[in-house]
């Protein structure tokens, strides 16, 4: 799925230069459900920027299906992030004035997909996170378990080759948080979608199928 080799980031602070990743090396193939793991400031969400073409390295290489980051346009970034890439956030970023199902539809209205197509696509990834019945709801009148459905079903709505979950359960309670981790595991063993979670809870990263411990911008074990 993707390769990252020996990756630096360092970001300018006046007369400073900070380095955030300190020469990451990791190999994430196809149909894997991998937590990296790591305490506040650890460098892991500034890893996963990288890895979602949010963000570019300072040097390293990164291969992701097959070709190499070096020297893609921003157009082919925003083509890559549209169509092979679904994000979750912690903070869910459900536009307000939406219903669920209009929320879930944006990659595919950004794509130029018919509205009916886009409607069919919705309600299908809906009904796999259990939300097809709150489909005209806004985000105001669901719970923070149920936002969170609706952000994984937008992020699944595009048919992404990666998902990309920061923090996913972040603002949940326990018991909400292990329904929205039931939920990729079910689509990473069901239907092989390739799944990255980034967390701080040990409890979160023992569930996925592989985990890597980041420390100080490095990987210091799986």
């Amino acid at each position: 799925m993707f390769k990252l080799k020996d990756i630096h980031k360092a970001y300018t602070l006046g007369p400073m230069e900070v380095e955030i990743l300190k020469g990451v090396d990791m190999d994430v193939k196809k149909g894997e459900l991998l937590a990296i793991l790591g305490s506040s400031g650890c460098g892991k969400s500034t890893l996963m920027n990288i890895i979602g073409f949010l963000d570019q390295p300072t040097s390293g290489r990164y291969v992701f299906d097959g070709k190499p980051a070096e020297g893609l346009t921003d157009n082919e970034l925003s083509g890559i992030r549209n169509r092979k890439i679904g994000f979750v956030f912690q903070q869910f970023h459900l536009l307000p004035k939406l219903t669920a199902l209009e929320n879930v539809c944006l990659p595919l209205l950004y794509r130029g997909v018919p509205a009916g197509e886009r409607a069919e696509r919705g309600r299908e990834v809906l009904s796999k996170v259990d939300m097809i019945d709150r489909e005209h709801h806004r985000p105001g009148e669901l719970s923070g378990g149920q936002q969170q459905r609706v952000a994984i079903a937008r992020a699944l709505c595009g048919s992404p080759s990666l998902i990309l979950a920061d923090e996913p359960t972040g603002a949940l309670d326990t018991a909400t948080g292990n329904e929205i981790m039931d939920i990729f595991l079910s689509l990473n063993d069901n239907e092989g979608v390739t799944i990255v979670v980034i967390t701080h809870d040990p409890g979160l990263a023992i569930r996925c199928k592989r985990s890597v411990r980041m420390q100080d911008g490095k990987v210091v074990g799986q």
